[in-house]
């Protein structure tokens, strides 16, 4: 009787050490949690012993054969998915899942308002995780909406050009769709033109609509548009980064961008325009005025004559 109540007992005791060792396994796999927050790469045709020898190296996982097990038992083996990760706070079977989802991490480039298409490309090159064929394609100036855009390692450069050319064609339909009927351009490619240059003429939101109120006062009354970016531009296509302020000799540069020496809009646009400047030209400020001078502090003094704007200039002079 004794025995028995000693082997039945022995029996459980096996069980509760067994169990307890089961649920301190578990919990530390479960609750074991990384800590690394900055992306790792699982490259393309990497086996799973490779991947799992690759997560276990940076403290990803804590146990190579287990998560083996898990990838087997899901018969996930040729399911998981390579690209860029970030783990953060996750466990074994978290990470499991997330490489078997294909859950990649999202890198995202900030294109600003105003760059030529040149300049938007260089950023492009020079962003990691995006790859540069050969073959890019042909990039029309002012064709690439400036916007946040988000891709994963390994992304074309082809693909988020044409993302940005998709995005442009979007907004100039729509704010050409709901314009201000008032408005004299005769389609939406003389509106990206015309807000190409009055995102070159100022950066503040507030004044975007006077200043193109300004220029499409000038083109109906046939005035030049006489902007100085419009000459910039001209300079920097034909003969480089130009290093220094324009001067009064640069106006008459030959150009048929130059807007100081031939009437109506340029070509074609000198920058790619943001939304703001796109729909201050389809929805102007309207006024009268003619003319605008910056006033040495990021912003501008407007006139409706000749003479106020001359007394502008003088104003802006003195206060230097």
């Amino acid at each position: 009787m004794e025995i028995n109540f000693f082997f039945k007992n022995k029996k459980f005791y096996i069980f509760l050490i067994y169990f307890f060792l089961c649920f301190l396994i578990f919990y530390d796999l479960y609750f074991n949690r990384v800590t690394y927050s900055y992306p790792i790469l699982i490259k393309t045709n990497q086996t799973l012993k490779e991947i799992s020898e690759f997560l276990y190296k940076n403290n990803i996982i804590k146990n190579k054969f287990f998560f083996e097990f898990l990838v087997h038992s899901n018969l996930a083996q040729t399911k998981l998915k390579a690209g860029e990760y970030i783990f953060f706070k996750e466990n074994i079977f978290q990470v499991t899942k997330k490489i078997k989802k294909g859950d990649v991490f999202q890198r995202k480039v900030t294109i600003p308002e105003g760059l030529t298409s040149q300049q938007t490309i260089d950023i492009l090159k020079n962003t990691k995780g995006i790859i540069v064929n050969k073959n890019i394609h042909f990039i029309d100036e002012g064709s690439l909406f400036p916007s946040t855009y988000f891709y994963v390692y390994d992304t074309d450069i082809n693909e988020i050009i044409n993302k940005m050319q998709v995005s442009m064609n979007m907004v100039l339909e729509e704010l050409w769709r709901n314009r201000d009927k008032d408005v004299k351009l005769k389609n939406y490619r003389e509106v990206l033109i015309l807000a190409s240059i009055v995102e070159k003429e100022t950066s503040l939101k507030e004044e975007k609509g006077i200043i193109s109120q300004i220029f499409l006062n000038r083109l109906n009354l046939n005035m030049k548009l006489q902007s100085d970016p419009t000459v910039l531009f001209a300079i920097n296509k034909e003969l480089g980064e130009l290093d220094r302020k324009l001067t009064k000799n640069d106006l008459k540069f030959e150009s048929d961008y130059n807007t100081y020496l031939h009437h109506g809009l340029p070509i074609g646009p000198i920058s790619n325009p943001g939304k703001d400047s796109i729909e201050a030209t389809t929805n102007p400020l309207k006024s009268n005025l003619l003319y605008f001078v910056a006033d040495g502090f990021g912003g501008h003094l407007f006139s409706d004559n000749y003479d106020e704007h001359l007394s502008n200039i003088k104003k802006v002079k003195k206060s230097k």
